[in-house]
């Protein structure tokens, strides 16, 4: 599957969008370096489209990205009728093609503010994709199509949001499929560690809670979440000590053993590989 990655922020915004039928021997405008990015969600008949050198037929209920800085092109006139949206949008970020998804390799920090630090990641787009969910996705791009003409400030931030749904929706078809029962098992996970993290927390004890071994737990966050348990769980309690640390006077040790670490150093190390900083500097910066 190519894939469109967006490195953020910034994320890409939503510029304007429309519907269209093309009648029989009618055909989508040949365009070269439009300056936006054009999906194309096709609700019936055939698309025929192509970029430079490659050629899509986008049928009912799929999806085609058309790059800014390429030409498009019809392949042939339809040959039945089609009825599709349109959504231009554009991004001042960074982005590229790719045909496999490169996890954050040119991945660095954004400077730290008092409660988050902030890494660039990305966002990955089918450049061409069959949708899950069609009869949702239709319903944002007509919710804003009900805001076109609209110049509001209320307006303008709805769409947004509803775009920000449709990004999310996007990004989620590339993903590899995870069932319900995996998705279940890994929030289940996640909940009791962060209901006990500031306990002494093992495999044996989330296995017994969760009924399930714990390799396969370990498997459903990694599909869910990205990482283990035991990564999740260090995460979660650095998040908090972040809290403590901005908004109470207790000791780095008073904290260190308040969300759950077994030392002030482990703690203090592990601290500093997050936040490239120790704790009592991060306090000192940022209170």
């Amino acid at each position: 599957m190519t894939i469109l990655q967006f490195t953020v922020p910034s994320i890409p915004h939503y510029i304007m969008c429309g519907e269209d039928t093309y009648y029989i021997n009618h055909s989508h405008p040949n365009r070269r370096n439009i300056d936006v990015f054009d999906l194309l969600v096709v609700t019936g008949g055939t698309l025929f489209i192509g970029e430079e050198d490659e050629k899509w037929e986008v049928n009912a209920g799929q999806a085609l990205i058309l790059r800014p800085d390429r030409y498009h092109y019809s392949q042939k006139v339809c040959d039945e009728e089609t009825h599709f949206y349109w959504l231009h949008f554009q991004t001042i970020g960074r982005w590229e093609e790719v045909k496999e998804i490169k996890q954050n390799e040119h991945k660095h920090k954004i400077p730290i503010t008092p409660f988050h630090q902030s890494e660039l990641f990305t966002i990955d787009l089918p450049k061409y994709c069959t949708l899950s969910n069609p009869i949702g996705f239709y319903e944002n791009l007509r919710k804003l199509l009900l805001l076109v003409g609209n110049l509001s400030n209320k307006a303008r931030l709805q769409e947004q949001a509803i775009f920000h749904e449709i990004l999310m929706d996007l990004h989620r078809e590339q993903l590899p499929k995870v069932t319900s029962n995996i998705m279940e098992i890994a929030e289940k996970a996640a909940i009791f560690l962060q209901q006990n993290f500031q306990n002494t927390l093992t495999y044996e004890k989330l296995s017994e809670v969760l009924n399930f071994h714990p390799a396969y737990i370990t498997r459903c966050m990694k599909q869910v979440y990205g990482c283990t348990p035991q990564e999740y769980l260090t995460k979660y309690r650095i998040e908090q000590s972040k809290i403590f640390l901005l908004n109470t006077d207790k000791s780095v040790s008073e904290i260190a053993e308040k969300v759950g670490f077994s030392t002030i150093s482990y703690f203090t190390k592990t601290f500093s590989k997050f936040l490239k900083m120790s704790p009592l500097k991060f306090r000192n910066q940022f209170r």
